[in-house]
């Protein structure tokens, strides 16, 4: 999508989202959607449908709901420095990545997902990952193992 592309989406959705609740009687919060966030700050590089770019940026697709899933992944998904450094609150961020596990996951999400929250992205952001590919491989390695068990 071109830059010009992006910012009318962006635009026609936040202005979507004034009207709905200028309709239902709610004053105008001008925060950006989780998706226009998302649009935002990840798709450049995980791109629309989180697919990544092979060798340089990887597909979230079959990932994000692996990680999500257990505590060291979940702190890994927030420390990514895409993530820990960006511009977000910890509640956006928090949006975005619960957004993401369940919009961009190749598989169905469980209704016990537990979304990400703000206080949990406050405590794991503080200290953004140097290894991150080291990491990513081995955080998927043991959920991996524990699924052949």
């Amino acid at each position: 999508m071109k830059r010009g592309a992006l910012c009318a989406a962006v635009f026609a959705i936040t202005c979507s989202a004034i009207a709905l609740q200028l309709r239902a009687g709610q004053a105008a919060v001008l925060t950006p959607p989780v998706q226009a966030n998302y649009m935002l700050n990840c798709m450049g590089c995980h791109l629309a449908d989180g697919s990544g770019a092979a060798g340089k940026v990887p597909s979230v697709r079959d990932s994000m709901l692996i990680l999500s899933r257990s505590t060291a992944g979940r702190r890994y998904l927030v420390q990514v420095p895409g993530a820990a450094l960006s511009p977000l609150s910890d509640l956006e961020l928090a949006q975005v990545l619960s957004w993401m596990v369940r919009n961009l996951s190749a598989r169905t999400v469980a209704s016990d997902f537990t979304d990400f929250t703000a206080a949990e992205v406050a405590d794991y952001r503080r200290a953004p990952l140097v290894n991150v590919r080291e990491r990513r491989a081995q955080l998927l390695a043991v959920a991996a193992d524990r699924a052949a068990r």
